[in-house]
């Protein structure tokens, strides 16, 4: 009997996988066509974004004349600078973490001064972008922050 259903099963089997090679075969078997050469698509053009400003840089150098200092309040220390470039006149507003530098000459410098470089890596070496010196107002320390107990540990012993 057990042959029997065997026997059943391998010619049900074989007959699927011919029924599937047939079904296979049937498929268009014309060659594909050659394909015409395409042409280099162009790039797609971008529609303007309405009412969206253009991307401006937040930082900018200006290099002029010092027309007015506004002491008066220490608090809000402001310059007036007549800019070279433009002949513009810029009020800039000091801040408690602004460093005011002096442009010197690197001889100036002297073994145990306090200094701040900007760096950067270039070559595999560290170079200056810029060194201050003088009286340089402390960076404010990062407070540590407090481990966090682990849940596991908080966790009270359970009685037995």
């Amino acid at each position: 009997m057990a042959r029997k259903i065997f026997g059943l099963l391998l010619v049900v089997g074989v007959s699927l996988l011919g029924l599937s090679g047939q079904a296979y075969a049937a498929k268009d078997t014309k060659a594909p066509a050659v394909k015409p050469a395409a042409t280099p698509a162009k790039a797609p053009v971008m529609p303007a974004r309405p009412n969206v400003p253009p991307l401006k840089s937040s930082f900018g150098m200006i290099t002029g004349t010092l027309l007015k200092v506004d002491n008066a309040d220490p608090a809000n220390v402001k310059l007036e600078v007549k800019n070279d470039a433009d002949q513009t006149t810029h009020v800039i507003s000091l801040t408690q973490w602004t460093n005011v530098t002096k442009v010197t000459d690197v001889s100036e410098l002297k073994v145990g001064e306090t200094v701040r470089a900007m760096t950067r890596k270039m070559d595999d070496k560290e170079v200056a972008m810029g060194v201050m010196f003088g009286k340089i107002k402390p960076l404010p320390r990062p407070r540590p922050v407090a481990p966090q107990a682990s849940p596991v540990a908080a966790a009270p012993a359970k009685a037995k």
